[in-house]
């Protein structure tokens, strides 16, 4: 049987979304038989999916030159965070290639190349169609499982789909994603994650200014969105996130839940590591989560399952690439988020297009509340979006011409 690229390119994804059914269904621990064999599927996904991309790497041509070059610096700086964590201990190289927070999640820059063939779309429609398949399975289960929060990364594909628009689907895929919500809603309620419900707000709040507002407004409101983000941003890496902080309590009582996560890490990296990070496989000391542990172990005589307080992952994307490649990481992200998701709304005549814009907007805005980089759904959502919306021929495309690409 002849392997297309569509085909290699469905069982990499597919591949993808089962490797991280079994791991939350499994919990492997340690390094036996189970561990390997799901860490197969993992591997498989990387390296189809990376295959891919090389093999069709002279696409990036289609780029203008200051975008291009981004892509190959953010490329280039991936290679050297992993290079910086080389060890000769296995240990380091499977934690390093193994985990779909390390090594190869800073590679995924490279999933552009795959968002430049739109063709590559109807792909992706059916992928996460089989990861929301796999969870309604897994949901009738609930009972007996217990949820963590790899249950999430196959639900997230949602807020993709409700971006580009449900009518836009078959009815029994409406039918799927209705019966997906519901069980994105309960397991977000019952694993107490404000973060989805944070994102679905988002989501229906740019639906509906794309609905409601004038082309005129609307573009008046996206850029103040950018700009008041970059004011945000600058405020919380110059006077501190708490500072931000009790701006937002002035207007509404909430939890905070990150800014001791900002203030451990900016205190512990010295100079030279804010700039260029500590590698795929730094790590932090976290005070916080010490003194949990103790509390827990030591008054309340209790059993701890939280983290280390050395860790190797923080849950803030922007912190998280601060860690490994240090605001030169970010800064390069930055960028590429906001030249793809500015020219996506303002200079395409699609919705697709358009769409595509709004959820990298969005996701440049919760990378300061979460969403640390992985090789998992979202993020392949995420580069391909940027791959596509940043190829001038499709962005000229009208609706029509668009929609006779994809299927949905």
């Amino acid at each position: 049987m002849y392997i297309t690229k569509s085909r290699l390119l469905k069982w990499g994804l597919y591949s993808n979304a089962i490797y991280i059914l079994l791991f939350f269904l499994l919990k492997p621990d340690g390094f036996g038989f189970q561990k390997v064999v799901i860490s197969m599927f993992f591997l498989f996904s990387v390296f189809s999916i990376y295959f891919l991309c090389i093999k069709d790497g002279k696409q990036l041509n289609q780029l203008s030159t200051g975008n291009r070059w981004v892509i190959y610096l953010l490329l280039f700086w991936g290679v050297i965070v992993i290079v910086k964590s080389f060890t000769l201990n296995p240990q380091d190289w499977i934690t390093n290639f193994g985990n779909v927070y390390m090594g190869f999640a800073w590679l995924m820059p490279a999933i552009t190349v795959l968002g430049l063939k739109i063709e590559n779309w109807t792909v992706m429609f059916k992928s996460i169609s089989f990861m929301f398949t796999l969870m309604i399975g897994a949901f009738l289960f609930l009972s007996v499982l217990t949820i963590n929060d790899e249950w999430i990364w196959l639900l997230r594909p949602l807020v993709f789909v409700l971006i580009i628009g449900f009518n836009r689907f078959t009815l029994i895929k409406k039918i799927q994603i209705l019966i997906i919500i519901v069980v994105y809603m309960v397991v977000s309620t019952i694993g107490e994650r404000r973060m989805e419900y944070l994102w679905l707000i988002m989501v229906f709040g740019f639906l509906i200014m794309d609905r409601v507002m004038s082309f005129r407004v609307r573009r008046t409101f996206i850029k103040y969105i950018i700009a008041g983000f970059l004011l945000v941003l600058t405020l919380i890496f110059t006077l501190g996130y708490e500072y931000v902080w009790r701006i937002v309590t002035m207007f509404a009582d909430i939890q905070d839940s990150r800014t001791f996560l900002f203030r451990e890490l900016m205190s512990e990296l010295n100079f030279s590591e804010k700039i260029f990070g500590r590698g795929s496989l730094g790590t932090y000391y976290s005070e916080y989560f010490e003194h949990t542990k103790w509390y827990v172990v030591d008054v309340l005589k209790k059993p701890w399952y939280g983290d280390s307080s050395t860790r190797i992952t923080i849950e803030v994307g922007y912190l998280q690439m601060i860690l490994k490649g240090g605001f030169i990481m970010m800064l390069l992200n930055l960028i590429i988020l906001i030249s793809s998701s500015y020219v996506a709304i303002f200079k395409s005549r699609n919705k697709f297009i358009k769409r595509l814009g709004y959820y990298i907007l969005i996701f440049m805005i919760l990378y300061l509340i979460e969403l640390r980089p992985t090789f998992t759904p979202i993020f392949f959502i995420l580069w391909m979006a940027i791959g596509t919306v940043l190829n001038k021929k499709y962005r000229l495309m009208d609706d029509e011409e668009i929609n006779a690409l994809i299927k949905f």
